[in-house]
């Protein structure tokens, strides 16, 4: 069985032992299956990993009704989207062909998803985050909320997080942080918060993507508590895309942490 978001066993395998063209900056790439994996760069040009290639793929399919290079888009400044703390590898192509802003929590341009102006609510046909929603502030559920929010009727979210298949719930590593600060003691970090009535908790074992004090991970999503947080936030109509797309060197190796699509 074949469609727009993936292909069969036989397709799969044969496209991808011939190569495949990155959809982000067109060139062509050969390279064993075994090396496309979510997070490896596997393009030599531009060095987009499986994860940034499927951005790209699903933003065009719910866009234009089929998949097709990034260099390709049509420009139309009518389409409006954002995304938060996007690759530039995608980031800087997709604002030269729609309006669309790369935004960010620490610099400019901001944008707070727990907290957006009003003035932004069902102002835009897309909006992308990639790996973002495990490093935001509890409770998370504001973020899902808010994205949802943002979106104009019939707009789209493309979304990805890491998760598990084996719990039902995420699990949060603290609980709501107040007023906190990263320290190092004896070369580890160490999480310092004070609640509002003063007391004062310790959090050690911390985990980081990208490096310690860049993106502290505050919780574990579950493939289930990502799609009942979608739900809750009014999303009626998501879809787990875990098909492959051989042709753009999108092939997913396990089955956890996929690109999930969910429409307004």
């Amino acid at each position: 069985m074949t469609s727009e978001y993936g292909a069969s066993w036989f397709q799969r395998h044969l496209t991808l032992a011939r190569g495949f063209t990155c959809n982000i900056c067109s060139t062509r790439n050969h390279i064993a299956r075994k090396k496309l994996t979510r997070e490896d760069a596997s393009c030599k040009r531009c060095g987009s990993t499986v994860r940034m290639r499927s951005i790209v793929h699903l933003l065009s399919i719910e866009l234009f009704g089929k998949s097709i290079p990034l260099p390709d888009f049509p420009t139309d400044k009518s389409v409006t989207g954002i995304g938060m703390s996007d690759w530039d590898g995608y980031a800087l192509p997709l604002a030269k062909k729609f309006d669309y802003k790369n935004t960010y929590y620490h610099q400019e341009p901001r944008l707070d998803i727990t907290n957006i102006p009003d003035d932004l609510a069902e102002t835009l046909d897309f909006v992308i985050s990639t790996d973002v929603f495990e490093h935001v502030l509890s409770p998370v559920s504001r973020a899902f909320v808010n994205t949802y929010r943002l979106l104009k009727p019939g707009g789209v979210f493309i979304f990805t997080v890491p998760f598990t298949l084996e719990n039902e719930h995420t699990i949060e590593h603290f609980d709501t942080l107040n007023d906190f600060e990263i320290i190092e003691e004896d070369g580890k970090h160490v999480l310092i918060n004070t609640t509002p009535d003063g007391a004062s908790r310790r959090y050690e074992n911390l985990v980081f993507h990208g490096g310690p004090g860049s993106t502290l991970e505050m919780r574990v999503f579950s493939k289930a508590s990502v799609l009942r947080e979608l739900e809750l936030a009014g999303f009626n109509d998501v879809e787990i895309a875990g098909d492959a797309s051989p042709r753009n060197g999108i092939f997913w190796d396990k089955p956890w942490s996929l690109p999930i699509i969910a429409r307004k």
